[in-house]
């Protein structure tokens, strides 16, 4: 935990005041970082344009049998995530310039999307956290897609949220709006469409 402290506070100090992190990691040996074990504290309420309340009020209204209120929420940025020791910090350093969290396209019939990588945490302690990916109308900010990225089972056997989340933009020619990955240069992608006719937001997961 004193570990935790002194980053923290030094992060603090050295990013603009509006900024902190919110999720703490500890590298493995022979792994990346994002595939560390994490902490996170989640102050925000807000995404953009889409508040804990906004997101509560549509997860109630589409999720009519699993609905859960949202009580912590924020957009990923480049101080989200900190090493609480040196060597993890200089890797996500290192990636920091080489990965982007928010990903604008126009889809089909020319509606401005925004796709954000976020964190939040459901208000009860059995709800939903980690990351997901947002999607919204630039225009009106209307929620278009909330994909909670799940949790995955650790070596002890627990149930640990996945926190991180990487966007990358439509390659040229391709049809999607932009991607999302857990990793990096691993091959894994969701890709994410708009269907024009529904004005529906979809996803399509390609593998390794």
């Amino acid at each position: 935990m004193k570990a935790i402290s002194i980053v923290g506070i030094f992060s603090l100090l050295a990013a603009p005041a509006s900024a902190a992190p919110s999720v703490f990691v500890k590298s493995e040996p022979n792994s990346m970082w994002w595939d560390g074990a994490m902490t996170a504290r989640i102050l925000g309420t807000s995404a953009g344009p889409v508040t804990a309340e906004k997101l509560s009020a549509y997860l109630e209204k589409t999720m009519i049998y699993y609905s859960y209120r949202v009580c912590s929420l924020e957009a990923v940025q480049g101080d989200t995530f900190v090493g609480i020791d040196r060597a993890t910090q200089l890797q996500i350093d290192e990636y920091r310039p080489h990965v982007s969290w928010r990903a604008e396209s126009v889809a089909p019939g020319g509606r401005r999307i925004l796709g954000q990588s976020v964190v939040f945490e459901g208000c009860e302690a059995d709800d939903p956290r980690g990351g997901a990916l947002l999607v919204t109308d630039i225009a009106t900010g209307e929620i278009l897609r909330w994909v909670p990225m799940g949790s995955y089972t650790n070596k002890s056997g627990d149930a640990v949220p996945i926190w991180v989340m990487f966007l990358d933009p439509r390659h040229e020619g391709g049809e999607d709006l932009f991607s999302t990955s857990l990793c990096r240069d691993c091959g894994d992608r969701t890709h994410v469409y708009y269907d024009v006719t529904r004005r529906h937001i979809y996803t399509e997961h390609n593998g390794h």
